[in-house]
């Protein structure tokens, strides 16, 4: 009898992915990512568009709490880069601020400021570059309407009310 021969080995080889599976493998994965990234660009563009809807909603909303609840003028405008006057264009950073703008404004004066976003663009209809709540909470001669666009050709409509309140459109709009 001989020690070490082939006992203790075994017979079958290693396996691995032949090339064919591969490219099947890989054709799959490639018809998958297709078939899921119209899915994933619309998922993106809706959470844009909600995201600001909710910023817009968030600052006015807060504006006309405090004009309501502390009995003074507040305003609502887009910021210049150094927060010191308002600025035209509603998608950049928002400042609330307790009082009138016309001067400009001080950093005291500043309630919250809600920062911009880049990768939407909002207008008011209206084209004022400020909106201002009185101490009842109405935004006299501010009523218009905000239209929000982003990656696509569909967008959303943000209407303010002579009130001051600030809804949805529920039909979509041209961007």
């Amino acid at each position: 009898m001989k020690c070490g021969g082939t006992h203790g080995q075994h017979s079958s080889y290693q396996r691995g992915f032949t090339l064919i599976e591969m490219l099947v493998a890989m054709l799959l994965m490639t018809a998958m990512i297709a078939w899921l990234t119209p899915s994933v660009q619309a998922l993106s563009h809706h959470s844009l568009l909600n995201s600001e809807v909710s910023r817009l909603r968030s600052a006015f909303a807060l504006a006309r709490h405090t004009a309501i609840s502390q009995r003074t003028k507040v305003t609502v405008c887009p910021a210049s880069a150094n927060l010191t006057t308002c600025a035209s264009t509603w998608g950049d950073a928002l400042v609330v601020i307790k009082g009138d703008v016309e001067d400009g404004f001080q950093p005291d004066d500043i309630l919250r400021v809600f920062p911009g976003q880049a990768a939407s663009y909002t207008t008011y209809s209206r084209g004022w570059r400020h909106v201002r709540y009185n101490v009842l909470g109405h935004t006299s001669g501010y009523n218009g309407s905000f239209a929000i666009c982003a990656t696509q050709a569909e967008g959303k409509r943000l209407v303010l009310s002579q009130l001051g309140r600030l809804r949805v459109d529920e039909a979509p709009i041209d961007c």
